[in-house]
This record gives structure tokens, sequence and C-alpha cells, in this order.
């Protein structure tokens, strides 16, 4: 992966990243490594540095519009594709982990789906929704509405509800 300032990738549960400089330091005191330095568009005091000959591994390019539309118009329109569901909560924490570290965007996207009909199922008997899949469905949103916000020019806020624009209008 070959980047130059000012790119924008993804660097895992970070999200959105700007290239900020690229720089040779010797971070173990021994060997020199040159070194992408990113900067998270959702936290402007955080750096990371990411070696330049590991960055295919841990970072990503961002999604296309294409790609971002294809997500949002195949999301499921009801909790019955609710084939991800672990009842023991340990398993459950562990598969939020996973998605939330991974590159895999459908993933992603079933599991703020089916934790938001969770939500709405929980509030509606009068259950309480727990703590851990209320944090990390917001994780999920977050990575989500930063990525696609970027890639459509749109805010957090403008790209939920362009997604229940468009979601209602694949339902009709």
């Amino acid at each position: 992966m070959e980047l130059k300032t000012d790119d924008l990738v993804v660097y895992r549960s970070a999200g959105v990243c700007q290239v900020i400089a690229i720089e040779e330091q010797c971070m173990d005191g021994e060997h020199d490594v040159m070194y992408y330095k990113l900067r998270p568009l959702a936290d402007t005091n955080s750096v990371y540095y990411i070696p330049c000959d590991k960055a295919g591994d841990m970072l990503r390019t961002l999604l296309t519009e294409k790609e971002v539309l294809g997500l949002i118009d195949g999301m499921p329109h009801s909790g019955e594709e609710d084939d991800f569901w672990k009842d023991n909560r340990r398993e459950r924490k562990e598969m939020y982990s996973q998605i939330l570290k991974g590159n895999d965007h459908q993933a992603l996207v079933n599991m703020i789906s089916q934790l938001y009909f969770r939500k709405q199922e929980s509030e509606a008997t009068g259950k309480r929704f727990s703590a851990m899949d209320e944090n990390a469905m917001k994780s999920a949103e977050n990575l989500m509405l930063q990525e696609f916000g970027v890639v459509l020019g749109k805010s957090p806020e403008e790209v939920r509800s362009f997604i229940a624009q468009r979601v209602e209008g694949v339902q009709a």
C-alpha cells in the first residue's frame, strides 16, 4: 500500500484517518523505519504511527460510493435475519470485538441492524437493553457513519437520515 500525505484511510477501530506525514523514526532505539503518521478525523488529539511496510495489513482504503450505497441497500429490514446473535454474553462480546477490528463491512452493517432491532424489541417488551450491546452498537455506528459520511460528503446526522430514507425507499 503506497500512501501520500493527506490520503484518507481506515485504521481498525480508530476509523477514518488522514496521513499527516511519512517519516523515519527509531522506535526501538536501534532501527530506523519509515512510518505513516496518521491522525483520526474523529480525534485530532491522537496520532498513530504505522510502519510503511505493514500498512497493507493494518490499513485499508475507504469504500467507494457504489460500495457504500450497496451496503445501505442491503441492510436488513427486520430482526428476523438473526442468525448472528449469541446468547452467551462472553461470546457476543468477542464477536463484537472481532467485527469492530475487522474489515468485513457487511458484518458491521448486520451487527448494527441486528442490535437496532434487538434494542427496539427490548424497549417494546419493557426489558433493559444491555450496556455492552448498547456500547457495541454505538461504536459500530460511529465507524460506519464516519466512513459513509466521508465517502458521501455528509455529516454523520445527514448520513443517518440518508440511510433511513434510502432503506424506506428500498422497502416500498
